[in-house]
C-alpha cells in the first residue's frame, strides 16, 4: 500500500484582484500544507501585500476561489480569518505598549471563569504562548519595556494563542539589527516545528534561502516561479527578483564624469551614528550623482535626516565643502545650500497654489524688494527660468495640482533650483510617476548633476542602476557595499542590501 501524497490546507485558485484599472494580482494559484515555511517574494508593488491581505480577508477578490479543507470559504473581515486560523502580522509593530505581555496576547481571547476574566489561566495561557516562541520573560511586564525583536515575538505568541494555523509576516525583521533578527528566525522555526504554516514575506534574501522550504516570486501581479527547498540559493532569488541573468545584464547609467575629482568632496557624513546606523561615512562630489540604498528600516532615512538637518547623529561629523556644519533645521539647511525633496509630494507641495508660488516659496527673502515688497515681475521671470530648467512648459499660474505626478515632481525639484542650493537631496524620487515621466526626470536630475552635488535615496535597483553613478549600499545599519561606474548593476545593488 503506497503512502498518500499530503494534501494542502489551504489553496488559491485563480485569485485575481483590481484596484480601478490597475491589476493588483492577476489569477494566482497557491497551496500551503502544514508544518511548512513557504517564502513570498517579489519587487515592491508586485502583489505580496495585496495577496496577504486577500488571504486575511482585509481585502475581497474579484475573481478565483479559496478552499480551506477542502471547503471553499470567503472571508469578510479579518475576524472571519481568525476564526480559521489565518493571522496577519503586519511589519509595523502592533501592540498595546502600556500593557502587560499577558495582556497583548490574550486580548480579546481571554480565559473565563463564570463568566469573568480568570488571571489565573490567563497568566497559564500567556506562558505556553511566549514558551512556544521561544521568548524567555515575565509575563507582567509591560511591553513597552521589551526590545523591537522580543515585541514581535510577543505579537507571535499572541497567533500561537488564537490557535493560529497560518500566519503571514510582513517583513518581521525590518529595521532589526542582526542579532535580534536572529530572534524572530529562531521563533519562526519553533512555530513550524508545533505544524503551523508560515507564510514569510521578506526582502531579506538571506533569511529567505536559510528558512524557507519553498519561496513563491511574484512579479507584475502573477506568480513566476515556485521553488523547491533544493533550488533555493540567495543568488537564485537575485536573479528572480531582478528579472536578468546575470551574463546579460548591462549597466544602464553612466560613468563618474571626469569633473567629479576624487579629492573634491562637497559633502561629507564622517563615521556618523544614530539610533539605526553606526559608523557610516558618506561622501558626494559635485559632477555625481550618489545613491544611497537599503531595505526598510536599514537606516538610510535616518542618513538622510542627518544629510538634511531634520536630525543630529550622536556621534560623527558633517562637512560641507570642508567646513564643520550643525544644521538646526532643514530650513537652516536650505540656507546653507542643501535642498531636500521627501518622495511624498504631500509633504512638500501646496496642491492648491499656483505653480509659481510652490517654486519660489524657499527663494522669496532673496527676491524681496524694498520694505519686503515682492516683485512679480522679476519672480515670474526666475520661476520661468527655473521650470525651463526642468523641462515644466505649463503655465506658472495653473494650480499645481493640474500637472502631472510627473510633472508636479519636476516643479518642486525646479523650487530647489530656485533657492540656489549646492547640493540635492532627493528621496524616493520617482514614486507614483509613470515611466516616461521617470526616464525623464532622470534626465533631468543628471542635468543637475552637471553644477550641483545630487544625492538620490531610493529603495528602486532599477532606478539607480540607471541613475546613479556611485551607489552606497546599507544594510542593518552599515554600510554592505560601494558600487561604482560598471558595478552599479540592479544585481549587486540587491545583493548588497538583501
Amino acid at each position: 500500500m503506497t503512502e498518500q501524497e499530503p494534501q494542502p490546507w489551504l489553496r488559491c485558485s485563480r485569485v485575481g484582484k483590481r484596484f480601478g484599472g490597475v491589476t493588483a494580482l492577476g489569477g494566482v494559484d497557491l497551496d500551503l500544507y502544514a508544518g511548512s515555511v513557504v517564502g513570498l517574494i517579489g519587487p515592491n508593488g508586485a502583489g505580496k501585500s495585496t495577496l496577504s491581505k486577500v488571504l486575511v480577508g482585509a481585502e475581497r477578490r474579484d475573481t478565483g476561489t479559496i478552499y480551506v479543507d477542502g471547503n471553499e470559504v470567503d472571508f469578510e473581515s479579518p475576524a472571519a480569518a481568525t476564526r480559521e486560523g489565518i493571522v496577519l502580522m503586519p511589519q509595523e509593530i502592533a501592540i498595546v505598549p502600556n500593557a502587560s505581555v499577558m495582556d497583548n496576547i490574550t486580548l480579546g481571547a481571554e480565559a473565563t471563569r463564570w463568566g469573568l476574566r480568570s488571571v489565573t489561566q490567563c497568566r497559564a495561557q500567556a506562558q505556553a504562548a511566549v514558551a512556544a516562541v521561544g521568548l524567555d520573560v515575565d509575563v507582567n511586564v509591560l511591553v513597552a519595556t521589551l526590545s523591537p525583536a522580543h515585541q514581535r515575538m510577543v505579537m507571535m505568541a499572541r497567533a500561537v494563542h488564537r490557535d493560529a494555523r497560518l500566519l503571514i509576516l510582513d517583513e518581521p525583521t525590518a529595521g532589526l539589527p542582526e542579532h535580534e533578527a536572529a530572534l524572530v528566525v529562531a521563533a519562526v522555526r519553533r512555530l513550524i516545528d508545533r505544524q503551523l504554516t508560515v507564510l514569510y514575506v521578506s526582502h531579506h534574501l538571506s533569511e529567505v534561502a536559510a528558512l524557507c522550504d519553498r519561496v513563491i516570486c511574484v512579479r507584475e501581479s502573477l506568480v513566476i516561479a515556485d521553488l523547491a527547498a533544493e533550488q533555493i540559493t540567495k543568488e537564485t532569488l537575485v536573479g528572480l527578483l531582478v528579472g536578468v541573468d546575470a551574463e546579460h545584464e548591462t549597466r544602464s547609467g553612466t560613468k563618474l564624469p571626469e569633473n567629479a575629482a576624487e579629492e573634491d568632496i562637497s559633502v561629507r557624513l564622517g563615521a556618523v551614528s544614530g539610533h539605526r546606523v553606526h559608523e557610516v561615512t558618506v561622501e558626494a562630489r559635485p559632477g555625481e550623482v550618489l545613491g544611497l540604498t537599503g531595505l526598510l528600516g536599514s537606516g538610510v532615512d535616518e542618513i538622510v535626516s542627518f544629510l538634511t538637518g531634520a536630525a543630529d547623529p550622536s556621534a560623527g561629523i558633517y562637512e560641507l565643502d570642508g567646513a564643520t556644519v550643525h544644521f538646526k533645521s532643514p530650513a537652516d539647511a536650505l540656507d546653507r545650500g542643501v535642498g531636500y525633496l521627501p518622495g511624498e509630494r504631500g509633504q512638500a507641495a501646496f496642491p492648491a497654489l499656483a505653480i509659481r508660488e510652490n517654486v519660489s516659496l524657499p527663494a522669496l527673502k532673496r527676491w524681496f524688494g524694498r520694505l519686503g515688497v515682492i516683485h512679480r515681475h522679476r519672480e515670474r521671470q526666475m520661476v520661468s527660468g527655473c521650470l525651463r530648467t526642468l523641462s515644466v512648459s505649463a503655465d506658472p499660474e495653473l494650480p499645481l495640482r493640474a500637472l502631472s505626478g510627473g510633472n508636479q515632481q519636476r516643479a518642486l525639484v525646479a523650487r530647489l533650483v530656485a533657492a540656489d542650493i549646492s547640493v540635492l537631496v532627493l528621496s524616493e524620487p520617482t514614486v507614483g510617476v509613470d515611466v516616461r515621466a521617470r526616464a525623464e526626470l532622470w534626465d533631468a536630475v543628471r542635468d543637475l548633476a552637471r553644477t550641483r552635488t545630487v544625492i538620490v535615496a531610493s529603495s528602486d535597483p532599477e532606478e539607480l542602476a540607471a541613475l546613479a553613478h556611485r551607489v552606497i549600499c546599507i544594510r542593518r545599519g552599515h554600510v554592505s557595499a560601494v558600487l561604482e561606474d560598471d558595478a552599479v548593476t540592479e544585481r549587486a545593488i540587491t545583493l548588497a542590501i538583501a
